[in-house]
């Protein structure tokens, strides 16, 4: 599916289907992202804040650096979810052109 980290290859290389349908398509993609690192970066921050594990200056550091970094490790998997999603609710047919790309 991804050539390289950031970048996907145009078509299936088992059933041909197109992954980008139309331009913006996986802007779905990003609010899978951006929802999860939202909510776990929340869902850590206050217990912090709350029990006093570090001072709150400190603990906004640890949360900028979170927010810059788990989208990038992320991104792969977001972008397969949405494209599973969709597959799943709005299903592509196969291309039958011959062009496979490996």
């Amino acid at each position: 599916m991804f050539r390289s980290w950031f970048k996907m290859h145009d078509n299936c290389s088992h059933c041909n289907v197109s992954f980008q349908r139309e331009p913006g398509f996986f802007l779905g993609s990003i609010y899978i992202n951006y929802a999860f690192t939202a909510l776990t970066m929340t869902g850590m921050y206050i217990p912090a804040l709350i029990l006093e594990w570090a001072p709150n200056n400190q603990l906004i550091w640890y949360a900028f650096a979170y927010t810059i970094i788990m989208p990038i490790l992320l991104f792969r998997l977001a972008r397969s979810l949405w494209l599973g999603f969709d597959q799943l609710f709005d299903p592509q047919q196969p291309q039958s052109n011959g062009n496979k790309q490996e």
